[in-house]
């Protein structure tokens, strides 16, 4: 169902990610997607009993299998990717983990060299136990990608924006070299969100999200939501059932609610992080920035092509700091505004060392900018003052 607008009118993406998916309750008339937090479900008739063990997904038996907020959440995010289905699950580790599995089969697989870290420990050391085989590449070095082909060859799966370099993959590109083999293209973008960029319309065949980010929106829940054709979406919940990795209603509630203002809150993102990018870029206690919306990052061109002409470049800056690891640490010590916390994607903003290296994360969230701004400047005065600079 799409909700209460008039039929046959376009609609825009800020009008799907209000109203997809959603409708007034039928039986009390209630303007919103209930939270239906049961666990199975009166199926009445025996005629309900067959079409719930052939996997009919009008009919509700058991939550772990289908429940209807979650499948409000599915359809929502089916309208606002441009495809057929989704599936969510209980966080984002679960839509990768599961997507891979039911995707990878036991074959080879062609991974980006630098992905979310749990995801790399899991291509790492877990998909080889189920019998995946992987090459890890840069994913911008197209005949590195091409020469890591192998019969058995099933699936490229990157980041969109890599965490935590902000490495910026050409999805179009990489689109036209899986499907030259008849492979599949599955693409993270949990960094950029629809908003920003949507996958599916450049090609890729899924698309995941850790809804925990930018979805939700708020830093109060963990989901994972996968989108594509169908006959791979359904695949993924039949694993998905199998592995136990189920979204709860009141989870996929506050992921549904946070996404109606996904559109508004990313445009802040990005204009505040592109702020905080310009005042960092010419701070004499950064050694290096990175940030694809300024125009000397190396992947400034990529992403002005594919997103951030139209759409911001998204509210995720990398950095490091004169004095390495030391300074880095002294600077997340004298944060006052920005949290020292991990995730991303939440309306405050968020600072996180990515562990054994230099490297600061920052996740922007919509504050003023220029409280942000004041707050890293302390902080960086701080560093300063410590022994560590230029």
């Amino acid at each position: 169902m799409s909700g209460t607008h008039e039929p046959g009118r376009p609609e825009g993406f800020a009008t799907k990610s209000v109203h997809a998916g959603e409708a007034s309750d039928p039986l009390t008339g209630a303007h919103g997607v209930p939270i239906y937090q049961a666990t199975t479900f009166d199926l009445r008739t025996w005629d309900n009993f067959e079409a719930f063990w052939a996997g009919d997904e009008s009919v509700y038996g058991y939550s772990r299998d289908l429940n209807p907020t979650v499948r409000h959440l599915e359809q929502k995010m089916a309208a606002i990717e441009g495809a057929e289905d989704s599936v969510a699950l209980a966080s984002g580790m679960a839509a990768i983990s599961t997507t891979l599995l039911a995707m990878g089969g036991g074959a080879h697989a062609i991974i980006a060299n630098e992905i979310y870290n749990t995801a790399n420990k899991f291509v790492n050391e877990d998909l080889p136990v189920h019998g995946m085989r992987m090459t890890r590449v840069d994913m911008s070095d197209f005949a590195a990608v091409e020469a890591a082909i192998e019969p058995d060859t099933k699936l490229i799966y990157t980041e969109v924006v890599s965490n935590p370099s902000l490495i910026v993959a050409d999805i179009p590109a990489l689109a036209t070299i899986a499907k030259r083999h008849g492979l599949l293209l599955i693409i993270d973008n949990t960094f950029l969100s629809p908003a920003t960029f949507r996958p599916l319309e450049h090609g890729a065949d899924l698309v995941i999200h850790s809804a925990t980010k930018y979805l939700s929106g708020h830093g109060n829940v963990l989901g994972g939501v996968v989108s594509g054709r169908k006959e791979l979406t359904s695949r993924i919940r039949t694993k998905s059932l199998r592995l136990g990795g189920t979204l709860s209603a009141f989870g996929a509630w506050l992921i549904m609610t946070g996404i109606r203002t996904l559109p508004l809150r990313i445009a802040r993102h990005s204009e505040n992080a592109l702020a905080v990018a310009r005042y960092l870029a010419t701070h004499p206690g950064v050694s290096e920035l990175r940030y694809p919306g300024l125009p000397d990052d190396r992947g400034h061109s990529t992403a002005a092509r594919l997103f951030g002409e139209e759409h911001g470049y998204g509210g995720m800056v990398s950095l490091r700091l004169h004095g390495g690891e030391a300074a880095m640490a002294c600077m997340a010590e004298h944060l006052r505004l920005i949290a020292f916390a991990t995730s991303l994607g939440d309306t405050a903003s968020l600072a996180w060392p990515i562990y054994k290296t230099d490297v600061l994360r920052l996740s922007i969230g919509i504050e003023d900018p220029e409280d942000i701004i004041a707050d890293l400047d302390q902080a960086l005065v701080a560093v300063r003052a410590a022994g560590f600079g230029a």
